[in-house]
């Protein structure tokens, strides 16, 4: 079993490897290599990533990421299942956050993976929170949504930014793993998820925004909604359906009838409940454990 540092020149057997993996737990492939450079674009990948070659093959990856998180995510292609190449890269993981005296680790795996549930909480992790892919198939162009009065609907105005990001900060403060406390620039954070402004939107009501959303035309092989928040004070109004609804009139616009968002099983705001009713429904659940590394 070797193990190096990731290369870029690696990235199209990394993404095979990765859609391997999806396809066995989930039965859909979903990375594709543009979805892989862009996570790795905030990495330093002879320090933050690993492969692992067995067999003269691709048999596993992993990454160590600290912005704005500290986790780390790993796949063992599925023909290597069973042969210690998942405890290579917790262990891998491990050394490095402990190099760099992080005090806990987080491990994302998906809902229904239980060989990695097993190493994880051999290796002293437990499970800490779930997160839910929630999906829709347009099957026509969705309705007009239904705004309040003297709310209305904008693109993102670079001139406004501060004020988008403010509003989307608010919206989140509640969320676990996003306090406001942290010192986090969520603002960069979601310029280098997304970066066509031309799907971002702001809910005006006169001078100020009260809601915004932050959108993608492809990741992950669907149209994908980053970000949307309400602030506290323009909730219970309607302006968190009427904001989803306008971005998934826009992303079928494209050609994206499949779409798909992440939200927290934990919500506070009971976001689930409002991606129901829209017609969204679990496509696949993902459980994050965590481990103190006492750093």
């Amino acid at each position: 079993m070797n193990a190096r540092p990731a290369t870029e020149a690696d990235a199209p057997a990394v993404t095979a490897l990765v859609r391997a993996f999806e396809e066995r737990l989930t039965g859909r492939p979903e990375q594709s290599e543009q979805d892989l450079r862009g996570e790795w674009d905030g990495l330093d990948l002879a320090r933050d990533a690993w492969v692992i070659e067995l067999d003269g093959r691709l048999a596993g990856y992993g990454a160590l990421y600290t912005d704005p998180d500290t986790f780390a995510d790993g796949y063992v292609h599925p023909d290597f299942w069973g042969r210690g190449v998942g405890a290579r890269l917790v262990d891998l993981g491990e050394a490095e956050a402990r190099r760099r005296s992080t005090p806990a680790l987080q491990v994302p795996v998906f809902g229904n993976d239980a060989r990695a549930h097993a190493l994880l909480e051999s290796r002293g992790y437990r499970p800490v929170r779930r997160y839910y892919r929630m999906e829709i198939e347009l099957d026509g162009p969705p309705p007009d949504p239904a705004w309040p009065e003297g709310i209305e609907v904008r693109p993102y105005d670079d001139g406004e930014a501060a004020a988008f990001h403010a509003a989307l900060d608010e919206a989140f403060a509640e969320e676990w793993g996003h306090e406001a406390a942290r010192d986090v620039d969520w603002r960069a954070v979601r310029e280098r998820r997304s970066r066509d402004r031309s799907l971002w939107f702001a809910v005006k009501d006169g001078g100020e925004i009260a809601a915004a959303l932050v959108s993608d035309e492809e990741h992950w092989g669907v149209g994908w909604v980053h970000s949307i928040g309400v602030r506290p004070a323009w909730r219970r109004r309607g302006l968190g359906e009427a904001l989803l609804t306008h971005s998934f009139a826009e992303l079928y616009r494209r050609g994206r009838k499949h779409i798909g968002l992440g939200v927290d099983a934990e919500n506070p705001t009971g976001a689930t409940r409002l991606y129901e009713r829209l017609g969204m429904h679990v496509a696949s659940s993902f459980v994050y454990f965590e481990k103190d590394l006492g750093g």
